[in-house]
């Protein structure tokens, strides 16, 4: 059965079904928070094995730098998403202090070979969530999915503003996506897996760190 005569079918059996309305207010839940508050967001970040800091916009190239520098040698290139090009100055300014080559590539395919080697990404986020410490990526042309899952480490540039409180505030927000991205998802720390006899392995299927710099 192709995949229009299959949809028909499922709209023929659904057609006349009741649809229960949405409650008007969902109860809390752990992922539930009361405000969106830096310091929370930063709390949950790093139960979450993350890390971050809140601070200005004028000290985020040095931020870029002590961050970049503390990240092992074994590889001193960084790819750059463009939705992270807001902060290009501190950016570029961090990232040569550190001794990073910094790459911006300019389609898919280059993407993928720029970030299988690089050892950082540095990209932006469509939100984060204070209760959990996640940060909404929406993969896409100006924030291509190999950032996120291919350099062992990833750096995050979010404005301070972009906070949301709790989980379910976020939803609006990944819904609206779904015309710009077939795959926008949550990132909640460092990517980790217990998959294989319950060993927790880090960086399995995404990056061994991830940072975030909040700037007011």
């Amino acid at each position: 059965m192709d995949r229009q005569a299959f949809l028909d079918r499922v709209r023929e059996a659904l057609s006349g079904a009741e649809v229960p309305p949405l409650p008007e207010a969902f109860p809390p839940t752990p992922a539930s928070a009361p405000d969106a508050e830096p310091e929370r967001f930063l709390r949950a970040l790093e139960a979450a094995s993350g890390t971050g800091e809140l601070l200005d916009r004028g000290a985020l190239a040095e931020a870029i730098a002590r961050h970049a520098t503390s990240l092992p040698s074994n590889g001193r290139a960084a790819v750059v998403s463009p939705d992270a090009d807001p902060f290009a100055g501190p950016i570029d300014a961090g990232l040569a202090e550190a001794g990073f080559d910094v790459i911006r590539p300019v389609d898919g395919a280059s993407w993928r070979r720029a970030a299988s080697t690089a050892a950082l990404a540095v990209t932006s986020a469509r939100l984060g969530v204070a209760a959990t410490g996640s940060v909404l990526v929406v993969s896409g042309a100006s924030s291509p999915r190999a950032a996120t899952i291919l350099p062992e480490h990833h750096l995050v540039l979010m404005p301070v503003e972009r906070l949301v409180a709790s989980l379910e505030d976020a939803m609006p927000a990944i819904a609206a996506t779904a015309a710009e991205s077939s795959a926008p998802f949550l990132m909640t720390g460092p990517s980790r897996t217990s998959d294989i006899e319950m060993h927790m392995v880090v960086g399995a299927h995404g990056p061994r760190s991830v940072h975030v710099l909040l700037v007011r």
